[in-house]
């Protein structure tokens, strides 16, 4: 009976998230998790870091059952709670030169959306500029910039319009690799003269809010490592 349910509960979830297996998961201790078969298997995905401490870590599930006891949901239109105002106070110094707020997400979907909400706000341009290969998340405002897998824009648009995408900075995908003058020790510069490029066909920076990049290509995507350690160069753009 209790499988029939299971798999009845299975077949009514909604098939918007993919999953890898069928395995139900019913504990974990560290790095390991235990399936409903019984079975005990090493967690190589960490929650997509949301558990990159091990589950049920002892100090976060002491802090999550005392805040359960104490406060359960301090609604942030109606007042603040003292937990969010010490992780502000603990958040002011890490923060780079010039940002001195803070807005809190539940998503990353949510914090991209809203970043660009306030780009276009503050500077009264309207376009974007994300990178080929980029995950940004599934929500109607995060799509225009997703590139990583056309499954997770298929059949949703049209999208936000003012979208522009320009190549990932990558040494190891990139066109010139191995054929410089170094022999692909040195990077090109490839994704840097391609983005000022965008920026005089495409997009002008006059019409330009923000560039949205993640410190990795894509969640969805596994590369492999390369020597130069890749990086976004440093440029003087001003949007």
């Amino acid at each position: 009976i209790e499988f029939a349910m299971s798999a009845a509960a299975r077949s009514a979830l909604f098939r918007g998230v993919g999953r890898m297996s069928e395995l139900e998961m019913v504990g974990g201790r560290g790095t390991w998790v235990d399936t409903a078969c019984g079975r005990r298997l090493l967690d190589m995905t960490s929650g997509i870091g949301v558990v990159n401490t091990g589950h049920c870590h002892p100090r976060v599930t002491e802090a999550i059952c005392a805040q359960a006891g104490q406060l359960m949901h301090g609604q942030v239109n109606i007042g603040y709670h003292t937990p969010m105002l010490q992780l502000v106070d603990r958040l002011l110094p890490l923060l780079p030169k010039g940002l001195d707020r803070v807005f809190f997400a539940t998503t990353g979907a949510e914090a991209v959306e809203n970043a660009i909400k306030l780009a276009r706000h503050a500077t009264g341009k309207p376009n974007v500029i994300a990178f080929r290969g980029g995950y940004h998340g599934r929500s109607l405002g995060t799509m225009p910039l997703t590139t990583s897998k056309a499954v997770y824009r298929a059949g949703f648009g049209p999208f936000m319009p003012g979208v522009h995408f320009a190549e990932f900075p990558y040494c190891a995908h990139c066109a010139c690799s191995g054929r410089g003058a170094s022999g692909g020790s040195e990077c090109c510069m490839a994704g840097l003269e391609g983005l000022r490029l965008l920026l005089r066909q495409q997009s002008t920076a006059a019409e330009t809010c923000a560039g949205v990049v993640h410190p990795h290509k894509s969640h969805t995507v596994t590369v492999q490592p390369f020597s130069p350690t890749p990086v976004v160069p440093r440029t003087t753009l001003q949007f």
